[in-house]
């Protein structure tokens, strides 16, 4: 009975000390977690990207061929804004269908975590962010922000292929910047939610 009894209590204390370690290391995951999603987000400039639109001629409003200094997200993939665009009149919108998904083709910069958000000298305007189908996304001087598919599958963050497309309705630019200078600048303001209730755009 004797020999029974400290074996249950010492089966009991190697128990109790790995359910403490267990809830050690949980609580240490949680904080890691949380560190990550408090990770701050940096609009970054990039100097002497060719953003040219031969690739995507066949939409284009206006041939592009040039290198120039040009907004980046943390990827080093360019951003572009949707002309005529705003947080409450939205054009580029997700949908269900392949033909007018704009999203499959025009991905929203979307900062992760709850970290601030900010971007270095040289990109003129002042940024924010709101809430498009759930996600959070980022915005310039009031427009929202967004890659192009095809630079990211082209997996060359030295050339970008979206500017002055007509599609989906309206006409693409990317966000273009000064290179004398790359400091960070502070972080944007709070974020601001979308109401629009405008129609699905069309591909072309």
């Amino acid at each position: 009975m004797l020999n029974r009894l400290v074996k249950a209590v010492a089966s009991h204390r190697r128990r109790s000390s790995a359910a403490a370690i267990g809830g050690a290391a949980a609580i240490i995951v949680i904080a890691v977690a949380g560190m990550a999603a408090a990770k701050s987000f940096t609009l970054r400039v990039t100097k002497n990207v060719q953003v040219t639109n031969t690739p995507t001629k066949a939409f284009r409003v206006k041939a592009v061929n040039v290198n120039e200094a040009v907004a980046v997200g943390p990827s080093g993939f360019a951003v572009y804004t949707f002309q005529g665009e705003t947080t409450h009149h939205i054009i580029c919108k997700k949908t269900t269908s392949q033909s007018t998904n704009c999203w499959a083709f025009w991905p929203p910069v979307s900062p992760s975590g709850s970290g601030a958000v900010s971007k270095q000298s040289g990109i003129s305007g002042k940024l924010g962010t709101f809430k498009n189908h759930g996600v959070t996304q980022l915005t310039l001087n009031g427009q929202p922000l967004y890659y192009f598919t095809p630079d990211i599958t082209a997996k060359n963050k030295h050339e970008a292929t979206g500017d002055e497309l007509k599609t989906f309705g309206s006409i693409w630019h990317i966000v273009k910047a000064a290179s004398a200078s790359t400091k960070s600048s502070q972080p944007a303001p709070m974020p601001t939610t979308s109401t629009s209730t405008s129609p699905s755009p069309t591909w072309g």
